[in-house]
């Protein structure tokens, strides 16, 4: 009788629950972004507004023997961002369309990228450029590279406490901070997919870099720790090219679809 009374107790308790799982996995779907539709053949722009640069920040015991060092690289970022989203566009249809990014947008990066919390959406001056553009070239949309910060508006939970905030873009980190032999190889850099619609332009999906990371294996200090010979940036290349192409798939994995 007290098997029964339990299990009679037990059923009402087992259907709330049910009924509460149900509803947070409804309000989890409602909350989902639906899918961007872009009809095939659509021109999508593909524009790097991130300076063909690495930074390389190497921490030690004592303070003066820290250094960091910026220093060009002799690759084309552009080149990198459209292999990096050529195969995914295509395989939908689409046509990728590679831009320089115009005087506009060049002089609006601070704003649009480093000072913004993309998180929250596009600035608006950001929003008219982005439309600018677009309506110049005739585009769906656009996929845009841009410098990001480790700080509490990029990174989020991902940033690096040990590191400075204000490291960005593709970052090399030696010495202490990374506790190891191999350099840690970051990518503070923001990736954006831009829909533009009659109404203007729209943010949908981000692609935080720093959540993607990997060590440099094989890499030995040159003899000049303060400066990276050419063939470690050749080493480098194709390192950050992968990085890369995880952000590009964490972007637009899911979120771009045929429209009917």
């Amino acid at each position: 009788m007290s098997v029964e009374r339990t299990g009679f107790r037990g059923r009402p308790a087992m259907a709330a629950a049910l009924l509460l799982t149900l509803a947070a996995n409804a309000a989890l779907a409602a909350s989902a972004p639906a899918p961007l539709a872009l009809a095939a053949g659509a021109r999508v722009g593909v524009v790097s507004l991130l300076d063909a640069e690495v930074t390389h920040y190497h921490s030690a015991a004592r303070v003066q023997d820290s250094y960091l060092k910026t220093q060009a690289v002799p690759w084309s970022v552009s080149a990198m961002l459209l292999e990096a989203v050529r195969e995914p566009l295509t395989r939908l249809g689409l046509a990728p369309v590679p831009l320089a990014p115009g005087d506009t947008l060049s002089r609006a990066r601070e704003s649009c990228f480093l000072d913004a919390n993309l998180q929250k959406g596009l600035p608006k001056d950001c929003l008219a450029a982005y439309a600018r553009l677009a309506a110049d070239e005739q585009l769906a949309a656009l996929v845009v590279l841009g410098p990001g910060l480790n700080d509490a508006d990029h990174a989020q939970g991902t940033r690096r406490k040990d590191l400075p905030e204000y490291l960005r873009g593709w970052c090399v980190v030696s010495g202490s901070a990374e506790g190891g032999p191999a350099p840690l190889l970051l990518n503070l850099t923001e990736l954006l997919l831009i829909s533009v619609t009659p109404k203007g332009a729209q943010l949908e999906a981000r692609a935080w870099g720093g959540t993607f990371t990997r060590n440099w294996t094989g890499f030995v200090a040159p003899a000049d720790p303060h400066a990276l010979p050419a063939p470690l940036l050749e080493q480098l290349q194709p390192l950050f090219a992968g990085l890369l192409q995880q952000q590009t798939q964490g972007l637009l994995f899911g979120r771009i679809v045929p429209a009917h």
